[in-house]
This record gives structure tokens, C-alpha cells and sequence, in this order.
């Protein structure tokens, strides 16, 4: 996409947590995509799904 470096913030629990399950807890997707970019795609998708309209 646009090359941007994005920061990824990890979020540690409580260690006090005693219910963890592991099937609840997302999963980590190996590509990063800007705000901006997902936007853009989300656009394009949409525009892509419309009827055109008649001349």
C-alpha cells in the first residue's frame, strides 16, 4: 500500500486475570495496513458493489 510504518501496540492483561482462554483472544494478522489505506479499500469495495447508474 503506502509504504507507512505503523506502530503496534501490545496489550498486556493482568497477570491476576484467572480466566484466559485462548480461543477468545484474537488472532494476530502478519500484515499491517495504514488507517488511511483501509479506508481507501473499504471505499473502493463499496463503489464496486453499487449498480451504476444510467446515462
Amino acid at each position: 500500500m503506502c509504504g507507512r510504518l505503523v506502530e503496534v501496540e501490545e496489550f498486556n492483561p493482568d497477570s491476576y486475570d484467572d480466566y484466559e482462554d485462548e480461543d477468545l483472544q484474537p488472532k494476530k494478522s502478519s500484515i499491517l495496513i495504514c488507517q488511511l489505506c483501509q479506508a481507501k479499500l473499504r471505499h473502493e469495495a463499496d463503489e464496486a458493489q453499487k449498480i451504476p447508474k444510467p446515462m
